[in-house]
């Protein structure tokens, strides 16, 4: 009787067991992610909401009617009155020199096609925007080129779209979100670049970046055994009246 009683006992005991090793399993492997992916989800709103605060600000202090001229021209540096697509690529290359790197592409959002190396000097002539209330695409003909009967190819890959399009931003400040494909002689220039792109004058925001796996001219290059490849997205603001 007492042997059949302290079986019972240790079967309750290796069932108890196994229901906690069950219920720690969840947590650990199901639970615990879950909460952790929340928490890095709400770290970034965070983040995203402190940067548009801050945008907001320099925005209504470029609309005070007070404020002094230099002022005033520092602030348009920052968020320009046109796209100065062409400043703003002058601005990618003097980073590219400064920061020792190659600039393979250039991918606007909305704009005609890549802008590749050779023609860093020059942008599409149709564009659109992304109108900040609605999300919607607004596009505008910059020539009559536009007009062209040539087929559009549908093999692009997806164009590049920011997080802050998804956010109210201030009436009239339009956003340019854009690629950019990069490589470097190491990751220390990858991170000069970035801290190059960062100070520029003009704002221009990080979105994201991608690591490249290397391409197999670049496992071949023995002069660049540390070639670091990636593509940067980036977004920049304009005030459109």
């Amino acid at each position: 009787m007492n042997e059949l009683v302290s079986n019972k006992r240790n079967a309750y005991l290796i069932i108890g067991a196994l229901v906690f090793l069950l219920l720690f399993a969840i947590y650990y492997f199901i639970i615990s992610p879950l909460k952790e992916e929340k928490y890095s989800k709400e770290i970034s709103v965070e983040v995203l909401q402190g940067e548009v605060a801050s945008l907001k600000e320099q925005y209504n202090s470029f609309q005070a009617s007070d404020v002094k001229v230099d002022n005033l021209f520092a602030l348009e540096s920052k968020v320009p009155y046109e796209r100065e697509l062409d400043e703003l690529l002058l601005s990618l290359e003097q980073v590219e020199l400064i920061s020792d790197s190659k600039i393979e592409t250039i991918e606007f959002n909305n704009y005609d096609g890549i802008i590749d190396e050779a023609q860093l000097a020059q942008y599409p002539v149709e564009d659109s925007l992304v109108d900040t209330e609605t999300g919607e695409e607004v596009v505008e003909d910059a020539t009559e080129s536009s007009n062209s009967t040539e087929p559009i190819e549908e093999t692009l890959e997806e164009l590049p779209v920011s997080s802050v399009a998804e956010v109210a931003l201030p009436a009239n400040l339009k956003l340019i979100t854009f690629n950019v494909s990069v490589q470097t002689k190491n990751y220390e220039h990858l991170v000069l670049l970035i801290e190059e792109i960062e100070n520029l004058e003009r704002v221009l925001r990080v979105d994201q970046i991608t690591m490249n796996a290397p391409g197999e001219q670049e496992l071949l290059d023995e002069e660049l055994p540390t070639a670091t490849s990636a593509t940067i997205q980036l977004t920049t603001f304009f005030h459109n009246e």
